[in-house]
């Protein structure tokens, strides 16, 4: 699958190449426009194999493979400049034509490697990697879940009790092939199996069921005694940065650019019913701590709900007209820049909730235990489940559950190109049927 990947991506930057070639001068492709690819194919192929373009998620996570690639040819494209600089060919190449394989690679790159990701399972056969699971002396119950994984019922043939190389080496033959190995068995045998995978070679793992309840991350150790980790902050420094750059870069031009229609909006709403322009009420962002979130006030001053205990709804008697026109637009939102600004939040992260939001009369955190895992980071504008149509008024507890589940699988996959990619694909939800 690897040598797969980085032989389309090949092709696909040569295509590429040769394609802006012929379109930009009308003529077959030159010596020069080979002698790009020569430096820039196996630059890329270089810087691709370093940022783990061919590793797991790569080949699992369309949106994560096609980030990677992007991020390989942009640093390739930049070697390849640096380089034609310091050998004083930039004035025999054609800059044209760089440029344009450069953009043209991006794009086939990116559509090739995504089709080829989505079609993955049907290439290789579902999963690539082959798990054993082993049950000694435990009931297996419905093995339906492991379906095409192999399994071995331990027995009396296979003890690990017996310190013997003959038990041994029938084991070592039975898991030559697996890059996993699962053992489900007794807690008075996973001492024992422990010590037999430390010398099989293979990474083994054994089944300790009474860790569920606490969903551990992995394991570290203080003072020489393991401990479970339970949690972790998702982005490193470095990704904390990075995202810090990018929400002030685009908060901080939102604001310029559309600074004249704050003003008249700002000044609408005061004529409106002279009251305040801003409604400020307590949200709850990252880490669990409380900030005053900034919306353009879009309801009657005395109909104002700070606690959030009755969501919107189609017909809301409480919201003035000129309200329900920057409700439907989104822009009673635009003034959360400046909650950006002041980094109480992000331009993309899971939308904060009133405290007194409610589905089918439960609080949001009694109708799910995870739903105070969504603040290990910042809160946003917009978000993953925005994007997806998870809007409007919390009804029934699915309305909430399906939402939680799209912050979740943010948090856990967080990267700069998903959020440019959100960010992008919210201007297709700001008129949106639920936006009331």
């Amino acid at each position: 699958m690897y040598v797969m990947l980085a032989a389309v991506d090949a092709l696909a930057i040569s295509a590429s190449f040769l394609a802006a070639c012929y379109l930009l001068y009308l003529r077959q492709p030159s010596a020069m426009a080979f002698e790009q690819l020569a430096m820039f194919i196996p630059l890329f192929l270089i810087i691709a194999h370093l940022n783990r373009s061919y590793s797991t998620p790569a080949i699992h996570d369309r949106w994560a493979s096609v980030g990677l690639a992007v991020n390989a040819l942009v640093l390739a494209a930049g070697a390849v400049i640096l380089m034609a600089f310091f050998m004083k060919v930039s004035a025999e190449w054609s800059r044209l034509t760089f440029v344009g394989g450069v953009c043209l690679s991006l794009i086939a790159v990116s559509v090739c490697r995504y089709m080829l990701v989505r079609h993955a399972h049907h290439i290789v056969g579902n999963d690539p990697y082959n798990v054993m699971h082993i049950f000694d002396g435990v009931d297996p119950g419905d093995t339906g879940s492991l379906r095409g994984k192999s399994i071995i019922y331990s027995s009396d043939m296979l003890d690990p009790a017996r310190l013997d190389p003959s038990t041994y080496d029938r084991l070592a033959k039975e898991i030559r092939h697996a890059d996993r190995v699962i053992v489900h068995c007794p807690e008075a045998k996973r001492k024992i199996w422990a010590r037999v995978l430390k010398g099989a070679n293979v990474q083994g793992e054994v089944i300790a069921p009474e860790l569920s309840d606490l969903q551990p991350l992995g394991i570290a150790q203080r003072a020489n005694t393991p401990t479970l980790i339970v949690s972790r902050g998702p982005l490193g420094l470095k990704d904390r940065l990075v995202k810090r750059v990018f929400d002030l870069v685009v908060a901080g031009s939102l604001l310029l650019l559309l600074a004249p229609m704050l003003i008249v909006v700002a000044l609408i709403i005061f004529l409106q019913d002279r009251g305040p322009i801003f409604f400020v009420q307590i949200r709850v962002g990252r880490s669990n701590q409380m900030f005053h979130i900034y919306k353009f006030r879009s309801m009657y001053v005395e109909n104002s709900d700070l606690a959030g205990n009755r969501s919107a709804s189609r017909g809301d008697d409480r919201i003035t007209p000129f309200g329900r026109f920057i409700r439907a637009t989104s822009i009673d939102e635009i003034p959360q820049l400046l909650n950006v600004m002041k980094g109480e939040m992000s331009i993309v992260g899971p939308r904060p909730h009133a405290l007194g939001s409610m589905a089918e009369n439960k609080l949001f955190w009694h109708i799910d235990d995870r739903y105070w895992h969504r603040h290990i980071i910042k809160p946003g504008l917009t978000g993953l489940a925005q994007v997806r149509g998870y809007r409007g008024a919390t009804i029934v507890e699915s309305d909430l559950v399906n939402r939680l589940q799209s912050d979740l699988e943010y948090v856990q996959n967080w990267t700069l190109w998903r959020d440019i990619t959100i960010l992008v694909r919210t201007a297709g939800v700001v008129l949106h049927k639920n936006a009331y």
